[in-house]
């Protein structure tokens, strides 16, 4: 794993390649699937999730507006509340989803079963439940109904 140190003069230095780098150096590492951490030099605690955060803000003060503003008043309200735990499994779930690994093995058919508004299903995991008798037969019902109104169509279109 690469160890970055933030400087308290902002720059960064690569400790692997003892050099100092920028946060475009950054992107390239993450287009890379490089691992690192950066932390910070005086405090040495791990403040790799606010320098990416400043990555995505300087890309959007930049004109490049990924993150719709209304997604980002909603992650600043999951603080407000203390439900940051909820908005990371939520935000995890959404990585998953996007991840363009399993888009692309898995097909798009499971792009179109998803809701990101559906927390519950987001939170919770889906309980299987077994039909009643009564549904089972209800479903029997209803599928032979379908039968008898194709026979009754075909029946009437070999009259015509």
């Amino acid at each position: 794993m690469i160890e970055i140190k933030k400087y308290s003069n902002r720059r960064l230095y690569n400790t692997n390649t003892s050099s100092y780098i920028t946060q475009d150096d950054i992107v390239e590492l993450i287009k890379k699937s490089e691992k690192f951490k950066i932390i910070d030099a005086d405090s040495k605690k791990d403040i790799t999730p606010a320098i990416l955060t400043q990555i995505i803000l300087d890309k959007e003060t930049a004109g490049i507006n990924l993150v719709p503003v209304d997604f980002l008043k909603q992650i600043i309200l999951y603080y407000e509340n203390n439900k940051s735990s909820d908005m990371f499994g939520y935000l995890n779930h959404m990585l998953n989803f996007a991840n363009t690994n399993n888009m692309y093995t898995d097909g798009f058919a499971q792009m179109m079963n998803f809701n990101p508004f559906n927390m519950q299903s987001i939170f919770t995991k889906p309980k299987k439940e077994e039909e009643t008798p009564q549904e089972k037969n209800e479903d029997n019902l209803a599928s032979e109904l379908a039968n008898l109104k194709n026979q009754l169509n075909e029946i009437k279109k070999s009259l015509k």
